[in-house]
């Protein structure tokens, strides 16, 4: 396959700086200040988020933005979008936020498109947004930018990075994409670790030896996020297909008449049209609402701690491994109380 199925080629899907950002050596890429320590933020009703999410393919991204929307205990400071037409996918998040009522004004910005260069996947892409015929599956319910609330026409990243310098380890980034705009907020700015309190990673796979999607995007950017030193959880591959919607969950939400309900009914229809007909029925998947429900109860989840490294090298490349360390700055879900998870997670999104 090429390269990348980008369509976007305008500045929002640029990395800024990208001629000077790999003009440094490897060790000074990977040679990241250690974060501030782990823990909630003192002092804060609520805890601050930022989604950064290659929302419009799978339909999990924008369930994920319905449960920050419906769940009070998260603030939500600001959105980023990764992969391809990021300005489309910004268009569709600014779509879904005008649908939530009394939601605060959060501010939305296109992202990185394309990947850091580096070295491209061998072999078949079986999954993923790269095999559609028909491009971001949800992009149908977006709104003309028209009709929509005034958007800041600044990179992604550099929203991100105002946030970070504007309340330093207050702001918790959640990545359900591949890890572009994190990677390349870095590799700019790499004093900023210090500013991020703690990372949520929807991406890697770790009971298995299969590769997850968000790592096979931008293997490259998963490696430098990783090595950063940053405190990390990590929602893999397995938690989510642990996390399915039942067949009568899965109706109650296709019933919903709230314009939230109804645009989610829509992207639901949407995401198994473009599937195709041997997955008109196929019920969603809970990977990056997973990664937020990790703020609300972490205790659904059985943690492991330790050291995740992606593979750069050939044979497992883009594979991502855990090495156990008591110490280390990473946790991994090894494991979750599936069933209540989604019903409280549902249950949340329904209320919307």
């Amino acid at each position: 396959m090429g390269r990348r199925h980008d369509t976007h080629a305008g500045p929002p899907g640029k990395h800024p700086a990208a001629s000077v950002v790999f003009a440094r050596s490897a060790n000074a890429t990977f040679g990241l200040p250690a974060p501030a320590a782990h823990g909630t933020i003192p002092g804060d009703p609520m805890t601050s988020i930022w989604l950064d999410t290659d929302i419009g393919d799978d339909i999990d991204d924008i369930l994920a933005l319905a449960l920050i929307c419906a769940s009070p205990e998260l603030e939500l400071a600001g959105i980023s979008t990764v992969l391809g037409d990021t300005a489309a996918r910004a268009r569709l998040a600014r779509t879904f936020l005008a649908a939530v009522p009394g939601l605060p004004s959060v501010p939305v910005g296109a992202g990185c498109g394309f990947p850091l260069p580096g070295p491209v996947p061998p072999g078949p892409w079986p999954n993923g947004p790269a095999r559609r015929r028909a491009g971001l599956s949800q992009l149908a319910c977006a709104l003309p930018a028209r009709r929509l609330p005034g958007a800041p026409r600044r990179h992604g990243v550099d929203l991100l990075a105002d946030r970070l310098r504007a309340r330093p380890g207050a702001t918790i980034p959640v990545a359900i994409g591949p890890l572009t705009n994190i990677a390349t907020l870095l590799l700019r700015e790499p004093g900023l670790a210090t500013a991020i309190p703690r990372l949520v990673v929807m991406g890697g796979e770790f009971r298995s030896d299969r590769w997850e999607w968000n790592v096979r995007c931008d293997p490259l950017a998963a490696a430098c996020v990783a090595r950063s030193g940053i405190l990390m959880d990590f929602i893999p591959w397995q938690v989510g297909m642990d996390c399915t919607v039942t067949a009568p969950q899965l109706r109650r939400l296709l019933r919903r008449g709230s314009p939230a309900g109804r645009l989610l009914a829509r992207a639901v229809r949407l995401w198994r049209a473009v599937k195709g007909p041997s997955h008109a029925r196929e019920r969603p998947h809970l990977f990056d609402p997973m990664a937020v429900a990790v703020l609300l109860h972490p205790g659904w989840f059985r943690w492991r701690r330790g050291r995740v490294s992606v593979a750069l090298e050939p044979g497992p490349f883009s594979r991502t491994l855990f090495t156990p360390d008591p110490g280390g700055p990473h946790r991994v879900a090894w494991g979750v109380d599936g069933a209540r998870a989604v019903s409280a997670a549902w249950s949340r999104i329904l209320s919307l």
